[in-house]
């Protein structure tokens, strides 16, 4: 994976053709997905999309000079060029064909959003027994986190990306400058999210007033009695309490459960108690690492019969997501249509968003030790493209040539990494590598 070239940009389709009639300007051109000519009057958007590639307008001083967010700039350019008036410069940040296929479709191939999770501290008002990182780390400065923001914004700038980032911890609203570095995160255009512990009503309304997150995620580790002994005393009703405010504030709710043996039988039903209370649930597999290296792995049969008990259980049950990039197995041997997997690009360690801690240290997964550079040592775009990040994305060797590698590739962070590094390992859950 290499840096995306200077004079990489958009530029008018080859098929486009412009003439102006009576003020107004006729396009016609061939639609990229049918091959047929198209025409009609070009809208604000054509227009504004045209400008900005004739000119070679600068996204972030237009962005300024509207008061918009520059996504709103990236989505339409991109939209452009689906419809076939304009032509997408070759992104850059895309899959190795060698090791993903060389027929793989755009959205999976090449990146549209990059990610930033942002463990702005390690302080938390909780101990649970699947943390993962206890670790005392040196607290960021304001200084530091707005030079974060800065070379963040760049990165997403220099490869055409739309950047958001999930601001968490430790509990993010511990960090004594975090509504000052949401409110930067906003005014920069940046789409934001939460992934935290419930808050007070006085703090989310706060946050409402610089800006309603995109979503707001909380965790639950099954019904109360099996939460309660992995969260703490009290922490089942205070989230369903805090579900129910965000419902209050129209603030999109999401609930992640950390998957282990302990609490396999309590999905099912803690998303049925969740039925009314959240817009999404959603699981990750226990990493064992940290204070998780205490709890048990599930079994690749027990993993099976689970998935296709919850795709069962799904289907009429809207809340319930697909993130788990076992799935898709589990859809092939069906012989069904297959997920975008876990990040929407399969396995999307290092790939398509990275983690940043309070110390500048940068992974591709916070729930291992997966270290990519430091940004208060380094540039993000020296980090993304150094060698330690492409053996990252380079994934475990035991999943070359499975049918489903683009969007499986399964999960690092389940595994247990041996001396000789990320791609030796194998995800301890894979019927189709362990056998039935």
């Amino acid at each position: 994976m290499e840096s995306r070239r200077k004079e990489n940009r958009y530029r008018l389709a080859d098929s486009l053709r412009m003439e102006a009639h009576g003020g107004e300007i006729h396009l016609s051109w061939r639609a990229p997905s049918s091959g047929r000519m198209q025409q009609a009057v070009a809208d604000k958007d054509d227009l504004l999309g045209l400008k900005i590639v004739t000119e070679r307008l600068n996204l972030k001083s237009l962005s300024e000079t509207h008061a918009l967010p520059v996504s709103r700039f990236y989505r339409m350019l991109s939209w452009l060029d689906r419809k076939g008036i304009l032509k997408a410069p070759a992104k850059l940040l895309r899959r190795d064909p060698e090791l993903f296929g060389h027929d793989l479709s755009d959205d999976l191939f090449t990146l549209a959003h990059f990610g930033l999770q942002w463990h702005i501290t390690n302080a938390c008002d909780l101990h649970c027994r699947h943390c993962y990182d206890r670790s005392e780390r040196s607290v960021m400065t304001g200084e530091q986190a707005l030079r974060a923001l800065d070379q963040f914004q760049s990165f997403c700038h220099e490869h055409w990306v739309v950047g958001h980032i999930s601001f968490t911890g430790g509990n993010p609203f511990l960090y004594p400058g975090f509504f000052e570095l949401y409110r930067e995160a906003v005014n920069r255009g940046i789409e934001v999210e939460i992934l935290g512990n419930p808050v007070s009503s006085e703090q989310l309304e706060k946050l409402c007033s610089i800006k309603p997150p995109g979503q707001f995620q909380v965790s639950l580790e099954g019904l109360k009695n099996c939460n309660d002994r992995i969260r703490g005393k009290g922490c089942f009703d205070r989230a369903l309490a805090f579900l129910d405010l965000l419902k209050e504030y129209n603030i999109p709710s999401g609930v992640m459960l950390t998957l282990h043996e302990e609490n396999l039988c309590e999905v099912l039903p803690l998303v049925r108690e969740l039925e009314e209370r959240a817009d999404t649930f959603n699981f990750t597999r226990l990493s064992q690492v940290g204070e998780g290296a205490a709890l048990r792995q599930i079994s690749p049969a027990q993993y099976k019969t689970f998935l296709e008990e919850y795709l069962a259980f799904a289907e009429s049950r809207p809340v319930a997501s697909y993130k788990e990039n076992l799935f898709n197995l589990v859809l092939r041997e069906r012989g069904q249509e297959t997920t975008t997997g876990c990040t929407g690009s399969g396995c999307g360690i290092a790939f398509d968003g990275v983690v940043l801690l309070p110390d500048g240290e940068v992974h591709g997964c916070r729930k291992l030790p997966s270290r990519m550079g430091n940004l208060w040592e380094e540039t993000f775009e020296a980090i993304y493209f150094s060698p330690a990040s492409e053996k990252l994305r380079r994934g475990m060797k035991a999943c070359d040539g499975c049918p489903i590698r683009a969007v499986c590739g399964g999960c690092i962070a389940a595994s247990t990494v041996p001396p000789t590094g990320f791609a030796d390992t194998t995800d301890p859950c894979c019927w189709r590598l362990w056998g039935e």
